[in-house]
C-alpha cells in the first residue's frame, strides 16, 4: 500500500516524498506509488524490496502484506535511509479493505489507513510521525489499460499538520510479462511527483523485476532511480 509519514525534514525533496508515498503505501504494488483497489486473497502474503536513489540519498525499502480474512490486506513497511548519520528511519503499519461487492459499473473499490514512526539520526526512540486514510479506486479501460485513483488525508504527529493526499496512474500491460505506467502523486503542500516505470514478470504474477524514474516540480536534485523485485503468492 505506499502506508504513510512525511520526512520533509530529514531527506532531499524528492527523496522525501517518495519515502512519504511509499509508507503511507506500504500495501501499494510496486512499482506503482498509487494504490490499486484489491488486496491478497485470506492466506497469501506478498514480499516487496526496492531501492530509491537519488544524487543526496537511498532509501531501502521492505514491505511484506497478508490477507487476512477475505477483502482485508494487513501490510508493514520498513524504511532505511542512508547516509544514516544525516537521515531519519522510518516504519509503517497499515490496512487495506477491498472486498468483492465494492463494484460499480467496472470500478472496483476500497479503502486503506495506517500510521507510520520516525527514528531521527540521532535518536534512539521512535515516535509516531504520521496517521491517515485513503480512498482507492481500480477500473479497466480495457485488456490491457488500468486506471487507478487514490484521494485522502493524513495529518503528521509531529508538527500538528494535515494535509490532502492523491495519486492517479494509468498502467498497460502489452503482454503478459511485461508492465508499463505513468503516474502523478502528491500532498496538497508539496511538489507533484510524476514517475515513468515498468515491470517485468520474471514468473507470471509471481516474481516481478522494477524499475522506476521520478522527477518533482521546482525542487532541486528532483531526480530519483529505483530498482525493486517483488514475490506474490506465498502461502501460509
Amino acid at each position: 500500500m505506499p502506508l504513510l509519514p512525511r520526512l520533509g525534514r530529514h531527506l532531499p525533496p524528492l527523496l522525501s516524498c517518495l519515502a512519504t508515498l511509499t509508507a503511507w503505501d506500504a500495501q501499494a504494488g510496486r512499482p506503482l506509488l498509487t494504490d490499486d483497489a484489491s488486496v491478497n486473497d485470506q492466506g497469501q502474503c506478498q514480499i516487496e524490496t526496492w531501492v530509491d536513489s537519488t544524487p543526496d540519498a537511498r532509501s531501502h525499502h521492505f514491505a511484506p502484506a497478508c490477507g487476512l480474512i477475505d477483502g482485508l490486506e494487513l501490510g508493514f513497511e520498513l524504511i532505511r535511509v542512508a547516509p544514516s548519520e544525516e537521515h531519519a528511519q522510518t516504519r509503517a503499519f497499515g490496512v487495506k479493505w477491498a472486498p468483492d461487492w465494492a463494484t460499480w459499473q467496472g470500478w472496483r473499490f476500497g479503502l486503506k489507513a495506517g500510521t507510520s514512526s520516525e527514528k531521527a539520526a540521532d535518536g534512539l526512540q521512535w515516535h509516531q510521525s504520521i496517521v491517515g486514510f485513503s480512498t482507492l479506486a481500480s477500473v479497466p479501460l480495457d485488456a490491457q489499460w488500468t486506471l487507478h485513483l487514490n484521494l485522502g488525508r493524513e495529518r503528521n504527529k509531529l508538527d500538528q499538520v494535515g494535509t490532502n493526499n492523491y495519486g492517479a496512474a494509468l498502467a498497460w500491460a502489452p503482454h503478459e510479462r511485461w508492465l508499463v505506467f505513468a503516474e502523478v502523486v502528491g500532498h496538497g503542500n508539496t511538489p507533484a511527483t510524476q514517475a515513468v516505470g515498468l515491470r517485468w514478470w520474471l514468473l507470471p504474477e509471481q516474481l516481478g523485476l522494477d524499475a522506476t524514474a521520478s522527477r518533482a516540480n521546482a525542487t532541486p536534485n528532483g531526480r530519483a532511480w529505483g530498482v525493486g523485485l517483488g514475490w506474490y503468492g506465498i502461502k501460509f
